[in-house]
């Protein structure tokens, strides 16, 4: 494995969080994807490979790759995905990390194109509020990463139509807690759903969990994820 010793620490970290993906059936076998910058050179990504089963990936199997997606290191391709991550890195200089999951509840509220409104308090607290789902794009285009601009505005992710979860966060620990907890949010949405309508959270509730839990990961005053014991 080539590069500096923090090329090595975000391959590591990616394989970390991508084996967990498939541990909490985020995704199913090699769907989905995760990248990290590097944390010394912000125009560097570490990204996961195309089509490479979870379960035996390697440190070495992460793709390094610049913002404008050129290859620096690997020897796989990185994920088709790539657009959706570098355009976001691009666009957002604050986002360190960015986690694509196509967990099943997730996945059946963006088919059905509705969001996920603020229900749970681990809801707000990893994520800033209710979820949006961005409108249908075609897989692995700049188009995707593009529509999801406004849905992803002051969120931590969205859902992608007919597709799965986008999550950012300013570091890829933040992203995928905010995937993960999209997922167990869906799951309890089309559970309540049956019993319609689904009880919010109060405005005033949602604003002050948003600056007292959520904000502070994105400010640097929290180092980490906001949800759970």
């Amino acid at each position: 494995m080539s590069g500096p010793a923090s090329w090595q620490a975000a391959r590591e970290h990616v394989l970390l969080f991508s084996r967990r993906l498939l541990a909490e059936r985020l995704v199913y076998f090699t769907a989905g994807n995760i990248s990290m910058r590097i944390p010394d050179d912000p125009d560097l990504v570490a990204v996961t490979p195309a089509s490479t089963p979870y379960d035996t990936m390697r440190p070495e199997d992460v793709v390094i790759v610049r913002t404008d997606g050129r290859v620096v290191d690997g020897m796989l391709r990185p994920t088709s995905e790539l657009p959706l991550h570098t355009l976001t890195y691009v666009r957002r200089p604050d986002v360190g990390g960015i986690v694509h999951t196509h967990s099943a509840a997730a996945m059946a509220v963006a088919a059905m194109g509705i969001g996920i409104p603020p229900i749970l308090h681990g809801l707000v607290s990893a994520c800033g509020g209710g979820i949006v789902t961005a409108p249908y794009a075609r897989g692995g285009t700049a188009e995707l990463a593009e529509l999801t601009a406004g849905a992803l505005r002051d969120r931590s992710a969205c859902l992608l139509r007919n597709h799965g979860v986008l999550a950012i966060g300013p570091t890829v620990d933040h992203a995928y807690n905010a995937a993960s907890v999209v997922e167990g949010a869906a799951d309890a949405y089309l559970r309540a759903f049956a019993f319609r309508p689904v009880p919010q959270i109060a405005p005033a509730e949602v604003e002050r969990i948003r600056r007292e839990q959520w904000a502070p990961a994105w400010s640097g005053r929290r180092a980490g994820p906001t949800h759970g014991g």
